[in-house]
């Protein structure tokens, strides 16, 4: 097939600016729009030749449309209605005149008739020097080996005419479909819609993309693959996505190598990337390259200083390594970053308690926070072993020589060997190691401290008794030395005792400790049965009419499910405003200090397990950093809450169409299925 050029002077076309018009209208709503042309007395053009449309005149002179060219209907045929034209291709039309004939070409794109592809612009680029712009003859052929230049350029064109409403371009309008689709979670329509801009041009790169990001969506993973492999083999040098995404998807499969080489091939297209320094951090650190990593990471910050995840990724790999201090200032970063961030509180206390940092107070107060957000995120297995490894530190770790809590001992007036006491209590060496089960990336184990108390040591009181001997035997005899000598072994044997007997009242103590930890939590319990009781006299304000508890009623379940949500923002102090009837894609609005959610409740009832979402409440999803999304199930009996954030509703749920709505075509003969509404049956 071969790409000829029509031409078009608005003398003899006066009603081309109405042709453009309704053009742009039907290429709009996925129709190419058919015309006749003249051809001169030209009878070689064939089904399937591409078509350029270009003004002639006195201004403005370039190219305003594109199509291919197509059968005739039968009925208008001309090689139908002659037998002198039996040679002629199906695209001539009846209405021509000899030396004057007519065919049919589908338009698929076009703009205004004064916003063409201008030749004098592109006689001024270089890689147009020596390409023939000015006309030869209606329908001639175009150079083959300027096509895909102008092609080029006149995508562009059209883009820009798009975006100023001065334009449209059929394969634009179904890529723009298939992009649509994969958002609304209709990967299958997604394709059709991307292998129709194929037919129209198959060197379009963004429709190879597409058909990859469909086929991730329908975990067809090999496929993908091999889409952005074509997408990189048509422009290498352009395809930065292409390769991200296919490092990506060779992460998700394990095939890490791949993975690395996709992630540097995009570093070494645009060194400025930090998607791509990130993901190729995350790659070293699971090929156990910690140090890479860490580069990695630190890149990535550069780029952009406050994306949270790296700087806990870093941490994590500093926490490998060994290396505390630096672990525990990136996990406080992170936390700095994002609040929210469990995994940051929970390594911080591993790190705090480590030999080398051995802080229980700040890693108890870290493992308290981690197991709230744990359990406000559903993550009940993480929650039961953080709180283990609490336990672990209250139980095990006995008080240190040199106490930093404010329990610690103080000086006692009334005896005056105390301070001695103390010196030496100073001076023992209480030897306490720790060791910490590595976490994998899952975070599926849990590091387990494990404390060990050395006995006490009493070198340094034998050496006190040696030192005092000695000074005996220069100033009294042998027989008073020997009597000195046992005075001094009774002193040492008494400060023993009171070595002991401190030790002793440090551990009681730290049960005097515990016991007052525990009465804050009954405190804390009495607080909560008053705050429940102040949540139920709200919403029996907020209820207008008593909730009748049937399960089975759907209305009945969302209202239960919105109060649970509700009573557990006001115990944990949010300020909490309904929005449900503002149409903004989410039921509340819940505030507290500088924190802001959009909360969206969903409930499960008995006899069914999913639940209906809108597509405002899926693109705030994708799209609003401050989406969560509480899913309450027995609503009605014991409710059980659990919360999710932005991009986990895609990764634990699948979406399935609800219902299509049929619109009758202006034709009033076909139907054509949109949909809409949903119901719920991946990289960062």
């Amino acid at each position: 097939m071969v790409t000829r050029i029509f031409l078009c002077n608005e003398q003899t076309e006066p009603e081309i600016r109405d042709f453009i018009r309704e053009a742009i209208a039907d290429i709009s709503e996925g129709e190419q729009y058919i015309v006749t042309w003249n051809c001169g007395n030209i009878q070689t053009l064939k089904v399937g030749d591409r078509a350029y449309f270009k003004r002639i005149g006195s201004a403005n002179q370039g190219y305003f449309a594109s199509g291919t060219v197509v059968p005739a209907d039968r009925e208008y045929q001309l090689k139908q209605r002659s037998a002198r034209y039996r040679e002629l291709s199906e695209t001539y039309d009846i209405d021509s005149q000899a030396n004057n004939f007519r065919v049919w070409v589908a338009w698929d794109a076009c703009v205004t008739f004064d916003e063409p592809l201008r030749t004098d612009y592109l006689r001024q680029l270089p890689h147009f020097q020596g390409m023939p712009l000015e006309p030869q003859s209606d329908a001639g052929v175009f150079r083959e080996e300027y096509v895909r230049m102008l092609d080029r350029e006149w995508e562009r064109q059209t883009q820009k005419a798009f975006r100023a409403g001065k334009g449209i371009n059929l394969i634009d309008v179904y890529y723009r479909w298939g992009l649509e689709d994969i958002q609304q979670g209709f990967p299958q329509d997604a394709l059709e819609s991307f292998r129709q801009a194929l037919k129209l041009n198959p060197d379009f790169v963004k429709a190879y993309l597409g058909l990859g990001d469909a086929h991730v969506s329908l975990r067809e993973y090999a496929k993908a693959v091999g889409d952005y492999g074509k997408a990189i083999s048509m422009r290498p040098d352009k395809a930065r996505l292409a390769y991200f995404k296919r490092g990506e998807i060779n992460f998700l499969l394990g095939q890490l190598q791949q993975a690395m080489a996709d992630f540097q091939s995009v570093i070494a297209i645009d060194s400025n990337y930090a998607d791509a320094h990130f993901s190729l951090g995350n790659t070293y650190y699971k090929l156990k390259s910690y140090e890479q990593a860490i580069a990695c990471y630190g890149r990535t910050l550069e780029i952009e200083p406050e994306r949270d995840l790296a700087v806990y990724r870093r941490g994590r790999s500093h926490y490998v390594l060994k290396e505390y201090l630096e672990a525990i200032r990136d996990f406080s970063y992170a936390i700095d970053l994002q609040p929210s961030n469990v995994d940051a509180y929970y390594y911080r206390a591993l790190a705090y308690a480590q030999p080398e940092i051995t802080d229980e107070t700040l890693a108890g107060d870290d493992l308290r926070k981690a197991i709230v957000l744990y359990q406000t995120q559903g993550k009940t297995e993480k929650a039961k072993k953080a709180k283990e490894f609490l336990e672990t530190l209250a139980i095990d770790s006995l008080p240190k020589a040199r106490p930093r809590s404010i329990y610690a001992i103080a000086p006692s007036e009334t005896d005056a060997s105390t301070d001695n006491q103390s010196a030496i209590v100073d001076e023992i060496p209480l030897a306490m190691t720790a060791r910490s089960d590595d976490i994998d990336d899952r975070d599926e184990e849990t590091s387990k401290l494990i404390v060990e108390m050395e006995p006490i040591s009493n070198e340094i009181a034998i050496s006190d008794a040696e030192v005092a001997i000695s000074n005996a035997e220069a100033a009294i005899s042998d027989l008073t030395d020997a009597i000195e000598k046992i005075v001094e072994v009774e002193k040492i044997v008494e400060k023993i005792v009171e070595i002991e007997k401190i030790v002793e009242i440090e551990r009681i103590v730290e049960v005097e400790k515990i016991v007052e930890v525990e009465k804050l939590v009954e405190v804390e319990k009495v607080v909560d049965r008053v705050i429940e009781k102040f949540v139920d006299r709200v919403v029996e304000r907020v209820v207008e009419k008593p909730i009748p508890f049937s399960i089975e009623d759907p209305s009945t379940a969302e209202k239960l499910a919105m109060i649970s949500v509700m009573a557990q923002y006001m115990r944990d102090g949010w300020l909490v405003r309904s929005v449900d009837k503002s149409q903004v894609g989410y039921d509340l609005e819940c505030t507290k200090d500088d924190l802001c959610e959009a909360v969206v409740i969903k409930s499960f009832t008995s006899d069914r397990e999913s639940f209906a979402i809108s597509a405002i409440e899926i693109e705030n999803a994708r799209s609003n950093k401050d989406f969560v999304l509480w899913v309450v199930s027995g609503a009605a009996e014991s409710p059980e809450l659990r919360c999710l954030r932005g991009r986990e509703l895609f990764e634990q749920f699948d979406l399935d169409p609800l219902a299509f709505a049929a619109r009758v075509r202006q034709a009033a003969v076909q139907l054509e299925f949109a949909p809409v509404a949903l119901e719920m049956s991946q990289f960062e």
